[in-house]
This record gives C-alpha cells, sequence and structure tokens, in this order.
C-alpha cells in the first residue's frame, strides 16, 4: 500500500515517529522470504479460465487534503498479492508479511488477471495508528487480519471485477497525520455488484497481530 505521513510539532519527536511509520508501512528492509520465490500466479487447470479485473477507483477523501498530501497520494496505490485462491490487501509492509505481495495497482487505473475458473477469497491486513516508539509495538498494537472478508467465484468465459473505491482518512496518532485509504470493495459479475465491504476496518472478526497464528505474518527463524 502506499500512505502519506505528515508531522506535527516536535521536532525530534516527530522524526522518530515518522521514521518508524515509514518502515512500517512502505517496506524499507529486504522483502520476506515467500516474495523471493517466483511462484507462478495461475495454476495449470482443465476447467477453464475467466478474467479477474482489480479495479482501483481514484481516491476520495472524507476531508479536504493538503497539497503535497494529495500529490503524493496521487503517485501511490494499493499493494497485493494473489496465491493458491486467496487475495490479499495488505496495509502492512510487505516485510512484514509472508505472502508474495507483488501487485501495485495505482489508484484510477486496474489490473486483469487471467485465472481457473472456481472460487476465490479476499484478506485484508489492515493498520491502525498508534504511538509507539519501535516498529514491534506498532504493529501490536495497530496491526490486525481480517480473513475472508469477502468470497466470490471466477466463471469460465466470464470477467469478473472487483470494485475497489479508497476513501481516505485521516488518523491523528500522537503528533503524526497518518492517511489511510479504507478500501470499499464490491465484487462485480454479470449479475451486478454484491454488497460492498470494507477490507480494512477493524470489526469483531478481526484477529489482532500478537493473536493471529495463520500463515500471513511472517516470523523470523
Amino acid at each position: 500500500m502506499r500512505f502519506t505521513i505528515t508531522l506535527g510539532k516536535g521536532k525530534h519527536m516527530r522524526n522518530l515517529l515518522g521514521s518508524i511509520a515509514l518502515l512500517l508501512v512502505v517496506g524499507l528492509a529486504p522483502a520476506a522470504s515467500a516474495q523471493e520465490q517466483a511462484t507462478p500466479e495461475v495454476p495449470v487447470a482443465a476447467v477453464g479460465t475467466g478474467t479477474l479485473v482489480v479495479d482501483v477507483k481514484a481516491f476520495t477523501s472524507e476531508k479536504e487534503l493538503p497539497k503535497k498530501v494529495e500529490k503524493q497520494l496521487k503517485n501511490g496505490g494499493l499493494e497485493w498479492g494473489f496465491k493458491d485462491g486467496l487475495i490479499v490487501f495488505t496495509m502492512v509492509a510487505k516485510q512484514f508479511v509472508d505472502f508474495p505481495i507483488n501487485h501495485l495497482t495505482r489508484y484510477g487505473q486496474s489490473e486483469s488477471l487471467t485465472l481457473p475458473a472456481g472460487e476465490y477469497r479476499i484478506t485484508g491486513i489492515g493498520l491502525e495508528m498508534t504511538a509507539g516508539f519501535s516498529v514491534q509495538k506498532i504493529l501490536d498494537r495497530g496491526a490486525f487480519v481480517n480473513e475472508d472478508v469477502i468470497a466470490f467465484r471466477v466463471e469460465p468465459g466470464k470477467t469478473t471485477t472487483l470494485a475497489i473505491s479508497p476513501v481516505i482518512k485521516r488518523d491523528n496518532a500522537f503528533v503524526v497525520d497518518f492517511w489511510m485509504p479504507t478500501l470499499m470493495t464490491s465484487v462485480v459479475s454479470d449479475s451486478g455488484p454484491a454488497e460492498e465491504k470494507a477490507l480494512n476496518i477493524r470489526g469483531e472478526r478481526s484477529i489482532a497481530w500478537p493473536n493471529y497464528g495463520g500463515p500471513l505474518k511472517f516470523v523470523a527463524k
């Protein structure tokens, strides 16, 4: 994912928090092992194929954006990956995610994949910015996983579209202004659009980062 961070008062404090936030959401260290391996995105299948379009709308904002922030966001987009029937959109830098996050779809653009017909799921990894003086503390307090938010089917010879509307919200965590896109997503097929759902909002089914023991969290060995 691409984020924009603007800083408040207190030079030393804002520089420290800004650096921690950038490490979390931009991924300054080498990617985890899952992204280093060349894994074919589309397995061979004899059941026919369909087309999946990931259509990322131009972002909107609930508040007027500073010109500098708006310019930075226009150069950004959504990072995601696909493997074994699972699509993952992440707000956490991919160095902390053990999944091939190898797509960047910019705001106002779309990307198409040819996939075997069948069932697919979407999981979102969200992040709420919280005060903290280490990457791990911010992850433990703010990161969470929304498993299988959306399930859909790709039909042979047909096109299914993930229509994603990023709504920019402002998270004023401590002295850091953290501009976060909420990913309102709907599956559009021949029968029309399905119910729109947020991929990265914390809810009752969200799993906090320290409690998540699934395969998407990178754990150094």
